[in-house]
């Protein structure tokens, strides 16, 4: 190649080259059946050499789960497209695609700053976030199917999904070195003041979650076991009763079942008799396949296992007959005057009282069903770890005397 182009000159290690009339150095790889240059941006030669090698691993990764190297990168369109392509290749169930999907066209919907597709990713400022959340908030049009007039804004939640799009699209041009920091960082400041109040993916606005200590959590599953005298509305006879009682620990029963196991709700109701199998029990994944998975049993979990069976008949029996245990749950959390949990926190509760405890973050990831080797566990529940070694840094102390003993060690 040099010979029929002396503009470019081999450097050393394959696929590493030199502009001989600027001194850059460049990389040169094949992906998708064409050959590609990339400026390293340097003269020097030590510096190239290590770049390069950088760049060969990500063409290598890229290459792996089948990207196209090729597409404009600087743009909020081509970094879909790649969000896209790494998206594809996680099998997933097909509610959880759709939702993905609506979360994207909502955001293309909507975008407020010229055209979405061409817009670059360099100008997505905190400004811009936030005016895309207001709007989304409070001006957005949308109906349902068989509506004839249209809303105005979404709820929390909703804006908090779209955002959250645009979130990962932005940690994409990090990676590309199209930005030096994405905006939604949860190492910046401005975090707390992007997403919108009252609801998010992976916790509430992106803040740290809030859980009931082990004492409330307790209080809460023993104010679900008991039936309430009466209330403003009914008084149930004893037929009534004994059937609300009934209920009730069924409900307390599926609670403490997703507390200890760390099971969506979803995978709980797939449950069976048969899936306990002593020291372990088998969850099926229903989220994706990588989901499936056997997680050992703790003495909490094989307690309400045990109270479960006692009232169930055969291995294909069913471990929950209700779908979810919300209904009860918040209102048991009311009476008591505590803050209202969800199903999902449950779950949440669940890893963190085992990260608490002092299991590795990859363990506990692997019993939630995730697969990602921990790192959505690290972003959701990182901050339980830096309480932990703060906490156990207060009980370090160099002034103490050390012993004889200590004192002879080398």
């Amino acid at each position: 190649m040099s010979d029929k182009n002396p503009l470019w000159r081999p450097a050393g290690p394959a696929g590493l080259y030199v502009n001989t009339q600027s001194g850059t150095y460049y990389s040169r790889y094949r992906m998708n059946g064409s050959r590609t240059f990339r400026s390293l941006k340097t003269r020097v030669i030590t510096s190239a050499k290590l770049k390069h090698a950088k760049r060969q691993l990500d063409v290598e990764k890229d290459r792996q789960r089948g990207a196209h190297l090729d597409g404009n990168f600087q743009t909020l369109g081509g970094l879909l497209g790649e969000m896209k392509a790494r998206l594809d290749a996680i099998p997933v169930a097909e509610n959880t695609r759709k939702s993905r999907n609506s979360n994207i066209e909502r955001l293309k919907a909507n975008w407020r700053r010229g055209d979405f597709e061409t817009f670059r990713a360099r100008n997505v400022t905190a400004d811009v976030v936030a005016e895309l959340r207001e709007y989304l908030l409070h001006k957005a049009e949308w109906k349902w199917k068989f509506q004839k007039s249209k809303h105005r804004g979404y709820k929390a939640p909703v804006v908090n999904q779209t955002l959250w799009v645009l979130r990962v699209i932005l940690d994409l041009a990090v990676e590309k070195l199209v930005l030096i920091e994405n905006p939604f960082a949860v190492s910046s400041t401005l975090r707390q003041g992007l997403f919108a109040k009252g609801g998010g993916r992976g916790g509430r606005s992106g803040a740290k979650l809030q859980l009931p200590d082990r004492a409330d959590m307790l209080r809460i599953f023993a104010e679900m076991r008991r039936v309430p005298d009466e209330s403003e509305a009914f008084k149930p006879n004893p037929e009534q009763r004994v059937h609300l009682e009934a209920m009730a620990t069924e409900m307390a029963d599926h609670a403490e079942l997703l507390t200890y196991s760390g099971m969506r709700k979803q995978e709980a109701t797939q449950s069976t008799v048969g899936d306990d199998q002593g020291n372990e029990f088998k969850i099926w994944g229903t989220k994706s396949e990588s989901a499936e998975r056997t997680i050992p049993v703790n003495p909490a979990l094989r307690a309400v296992l045990d109270r479960i069976k006692s009232r169930r008949i055969g291995s294909r029996t069913k471990l929950v007959y209700a779908s979810e245990p919300r209904t009860a749950l918040r209102r048991a959390c009311a009476r008591l005057g505590l803050p209202m949990l969800r199903n999902h926190d449950l779950r949440h509760y669940f890893a963190s009282v085992c990260i608490a405890s002092g299991v590795d973050i990859p363990t506990v990831s692997r019993w939630l069903g995730h697969a990602d080797g921990g790192a959505l566990a690290m972003k959701t529940y990182g901050h339980l770890l830096k309480d932990h070694s703060q906490a156990a840094a207060k009980k370090v102390d160099f002034n103490a005397p050390r012993t004889d003993a200590q004192s002879s060690v080398a």
